[in-house]
């Protein structure tokens, strides 16, 4: 059996760092490419997109780095389809449980949140808690893959209501990262663990990778 994917502890030293310096943080780190297109035609012009992840047993930490030829933002609303937009995604299940969440964002941030054990039949994350969520957006146009735009998440354990007593830190994951555009002139279906399935679907946990969120280091 493969190692599972390693999430580093982070460590922050203000209590409320602002969003620019945990994004900087993150720039150092590892980045992961969503390599697979398992449903894109032949000659398809495609984004590349990276991710870092990290936590600080309050939060997981997560940036994405994307280049594409167009983007849009239409939705602006908690838990409105943001998938149809420009939209960057994690799909998380925690300690062996068969019901995941999938935490989705298009490109200004705009958050849908949703737990359950398949594609249909989920329960949004209370709007509530979706308020807690931090973010900061960078976007540059002109670029070789046509537009930049990267997005740094902050996204507190709060969120995970299904699983009041989480602790980050040692906890056990199934993990999936994905790009997608439902609705843009392209529209295009990014994954980081490849997916085998004849039409496009992120839902499919038989896909998602082993994971394990790391202890602070030197902790005793």
């Amino acid at each position: 059996m493969a190692n599972p994917f390693t999430i580093d502890y982070l460590n922050l030293q203000e209590e409320q760092p602002e969003m620019a310096s945990i994004s900087a943080e993150m720039d150092v780190l590892e980045r992961q490419p969503l390599k697979y297109a398992p449903w894109a035609e032949v000659g398809a012009t495609l984004p590349t997109v990276d991710f870092a992840i990290a936590h600080n047993s309050k939060a997981i930490l997560l940036k994405y780095y994307v280049n594409e030829q167009a983007i849009r933002a239409m939705y602006n609303k908690f838990n409105d389809p943001v998938y149809e937009d420009s939209c960057v995604e994690f799909f998380v299940a925690f300690d062996g449980d068969q019901s995941y969440y999938n935490l989705e964002f298009n490109c200004v941030g705009t958050p849908r949140i949703e737990y359950g054990p398949g594609r249909i039949n989920r329960t949004f994350i209370s709007p509530k808690l979706l308020e807690d969520i931090r973010f900061h957006v960078n976007m540059q146009n002109h670029t070789p893959g046509g537009i930049f735009w990267s997005m740094m998440l902050y996204l507190p354990k709060t969120l995970f209501s299904f699983h009041p007593e989480l602790e980050l830190e040692q906890v056990n994951a199934r993990v999936n990262f994905y790009k997608c555009g439902d609705a843009l002139p392209d529209p295009h279906f990014l994954c980081w663990s490849n997916i085998e399935a004849t039409n496009p679907n992120f839902h499919l946990p038989a896909f998602f990778k082993e994971a394990i969120f790391k202890t602070q280091p030197n902790k005793l």
